[in-house]
């Protein structure tokens, strides 16, 4: 836990939801999916648009030539119709109404919403992987802070050490060498402070511009890394079933082998007939479809229904619909990938979490033999009973015990987020 003197006036305490929601907020990755999010809509729109009637309208104005007309062949000159007037022109409305396609409208919607609801996992799986990534930077500048309380500790401690050793020496009681080697071990504890520092100032930098923040704004974990808030309430098979259940990867995968699907459906429609109602409404002039001709403004509607047949799609189609019939066996052999590397992460973080805890169960308890060892050996030395070197030995092993319980809480709060994000549940 971060201790008040750790914390300047500047500094902005930072809770893991906290963190969070300002990464949520700021994050250009979920932006992006959810602009993405709203092209799918608007395609799901487009899809079904195309069940309305198709309108065109058509309008032309020209002049029209003299007619030449060679009576005596090429080679000698022309004959010419002299027009009283050379303006044509042209205006058309028509329309188009589907009534049966073979399913392709019906089809092209699905794969519409189905590419919406992938996007949609897509969006899910996105957000989850930014909160694992924010809990990483977080618990690792929670690291780094309990680290410098524990190295600013030993420090202080050991300062206090060279200070009896010094009158030691000057009482002629310990050798020169003894004060050199604890100074040493103070020089070496200050330069890793100077480490451990600057390893904040890089994680912080690092979690502020997930959040958003401005690079060197000061921030300070405000949530302690005690145990007692998580912990696993279901067994392993379980945590398998809710992962091949909720797990964004796990659906993704299933929308693949629904795309590929209709897809090949898509292909089979394009064999199928298609039948429709037409109509169009013609202004021209002059009058030249039928006769005898006019030369006069016409008007002319027609409307009926239409059946149309795409006899070289079967032969066009041929590989295409191998090709998607391959495409939904692959995706159905993706998806098995999927569930098999989901089963191992889940038994991995499953399996490392577990481990965490004994682990933390056997550091609290070697934390415990240091102190008592350190204790002794202190005593004996300062009796001269004992060496430095079995001083310093011990003063390092209960500080690295002490290490150890910070870096064996903050594993597995990362293997038990870990294993929330894979099963969904984060």
């Amino acid at each position: 836990m971060v201790h008040a003197q750790d914390i300047t006036i500047d500094s902005i305490p930072l809770s893991l939801e906290d963190a969070w929601k300002k990464a949520a907020t700021f994050s250009k990755e979920l932006k992006e999916e959810q602009l993405k999010t709203n092209i799918s809509e608007a395609h799901i729109k487009d899809a079904k648009n195309q069940q309305l009637p198709s309108v065109d309208l058509e309008a032309s104005y020209g002049k029209l030539s003299n007619i030449p007309i060679f009576v005596n062949g090429i080679d000698h000159d022309a004959e010419f119709i002299h027009l009283e007037d050379h303006s044509v022109y042209d205006a058309e409305v028509s329309t188009y109404f589907n009534i049966y396609a073979g399913g392709a409208t019906k089809t092209a919607i699905k794969t519409a919403e189905t590419r919406r609801e992938l996007q949609d996992h897509i969006t899910a799986e996105t957000e989850d992987q930014l909160h694992l990534e924010v809990i990483e930077n977080y618990l690792n500048l929670q690291r780094y802070y309990e680290f410098k309380e524990l190295i600013k500790q030993n420090i202080k401690q050991n300062k206090e050490r060279v200070r009896l050793i010094t009158q030691l020496f000057e009482n002629g009681v310990v050798l020169k060498s003894d004060v050199l080697r604890a100074k040493l071990q103070l020089s070496q504890q200050q330069t890793q402070l100077l480490t451990i520092n600057n390893n904040i100032v890089i994680a912080t930098q690092s979690l502020n511009i997930i959040i958003g923040n401005e690079d060197n704004t000061p921030i300070v974990p405000s949530d302690s890394i005690q145990l007692q808030s998580i912990g696993l309430n279901k067994e392993y098979q379980k945590y398998v079933a809710s992962t091949l259940k909720q797990s964004p990867l796990e659906k993704m995968a299933e929308k693949q082998i629904e795309l590929s699907e209709l897809k090949e459906e898509a292909l089979k429609a394009d064999k199928l007939p298609k039948i429709g109602l037409f109509g169009n409404y013609t202004y021209s002039y002059p009058q030249i479809r039928l006769y005898p001709y006019e030369q006069a403004p016409y008007l002319m509607g027609m409307a009926g229904l239409r059946l149309s047949y795409d006899l070289s799609a079967f032969y066009h189609d041929k590989h295409k619909e191998k090709a998607a019939e391959i495409e939904v066996e692959q995706q159905k052999v993706a998806k098995a990938n999927v569930e098999d590397n989901l089963r191992k992460q889940v038994k991995t973080a499953y399996s490392r979490f577990n481990e965490d805890l004994v682990k933390v169960q056997v550091s609290e308890e070697s934390i415990s033999f240091a102190e008592e060892n350190y204790r002794i050996v202190d005593q004996t030395y300062f009796n001269q009973l004992s060496l430095l070197t079995d001083l310093i030995d011990a003063d390092t092993q209960l500080l690295q015990a002490r290490f150890e319980l910070v870096n064996n809480k903050i594993a597995a709060k990362l293997h038990y987020y870990q294993l929330l994000k894979i099963s969904g549940e984060l």
